[in-house]
């Protein structure tokens, strides 16, 4: 009988490469500390033979492109100490993220259109290691009233065979923070300037990452962004604020989420046009709550339609 391999037994390493495509080994300080993981080891597209015999019965199939996903969250949390980058930085980055570091105050986050960085991910389970090279992917946060706050990735990238390498890997998650409670002390949401008594919040990068496999080219690219975000929260009179007219009208208000306690340990979203869309209604413990739709829309600099500020 074989012996079982602990999918319990898990180290998530990633390292930004410095050629495209190029593998990078990760070290102890390139861990990463995840939970929800979800590897799949062996994705791309097969292609029916077709064959046709003078009896019914499947044809072969052969697989025509070859790559492996990973998805997983990570908490959405600050930095141990003002200047320092969060431990998920270098995700960030493979997102189309810029960062902007100003050494003992903070650490900014933005979109990029070019020079979107690449990443190597090492996936160890119980020994066994599943490679990825050239990796890039989207992002998307997850902030619930009474819960845990994450972000919520999903990477795409080349494919490597599955090597047996008997020990786990040393790991060094000491630039993770821990996370704390989505409630009245930690979090603030203000839209359009109402500090609205909000369930959740969710943010999505909106990035469409694509798998190209052709002659001499065997990528993951990140072609396009359409950011949005979505509010549930207390429903208000319409003298405080009219949602329903802000959505005839498509306004576009500013939007500005913090999460977290102390100087350091806080994480901020910031939208300066934040497209309203068609609210809906819904009942949380007798109490009408609204959900409204947002489109995060940039100026005519470009890539500025969100910032996260750590």
């Amino acid at each position: 009988m074989s012996t079982p391999k602990f999918i319990k037994k898990m180290a998530l390493l990633v390292a930004i490469e410095a050629t495209v495509g190029t593998i990078v080994v990760p070290v102890a300080a390139n861990a990463i500390e995840v939970s929800d993981v979800t590897l799949t080891p062996i994705e791309g597209d097969e292609v029916d033979q077709g064959v046709i015999r003078p009896y019914f019965g499947a044809s072969e199939t052969s697989m025509v492109t070859l790559y492996r996903k990973v998805a997983f969250s990570v908490g959405f949390a600050g930095v141990g100490t003002a200047g320092d980058e969060p431990g998920w930085s270098v995700l960030m980055r493979a997102c189309a993220a810029s960062v902007t570091n100003t050494p003992a105050t903070e650490t900014v986050f933005a979109p990029v259109t070019d020079g979107i960085e690449s990443v190597s991910i090492f996936a160890t389970v119980d020994g066994q290691v599943y490679k990825m090279a050239g990796a890039r992917g989207n992002v998307k946060a997850q902030v619930d009233a009474k819960q845990i706050p994450k972000w919520q990735y999903e990477f795409t990238g080349a494919f490597f065979p599955v090597e047996e390498v008997g020990a786990m890997p040393a790991v060094n998650y000491s630039k993770f923070q821990r996370p704390m409670g989505v409630n009245k002390l930690n979090s603030t949401l203000s839209l359009d300037g109402f500090q609205a008594a909000v369930s959740s919040f969710a943010f999505d990068f909106g990035n469409t990452v694509v798998k190209q496999d052709l002659m001499n080219v065997d990528t993951t690219e990140i072609t396009g962004r359409a950011s949005t975000a979505s509010v549930t929260f207390r429903n208000t009179s319409v003298t405080t604020k009219n949602w329903i007219e802000m959505a005839r009208v498509s306004a576009k208000v500013p939007l500005l989420l913090k999460h977290g306690q102390a100087a350091t340990n806080t994480v901020s979203v910031a939208a300066p046009l934040a497209q309203v869309g068609k609210p809906t209604f819904s009942d949380q413990d007798g109490i009408q709550m609204i959900t409204v739709p947002l489109r995060l829309i940039p100026s005519d600099a470009g890539n500025d339609e969100w910032s996260i500020t750590v």
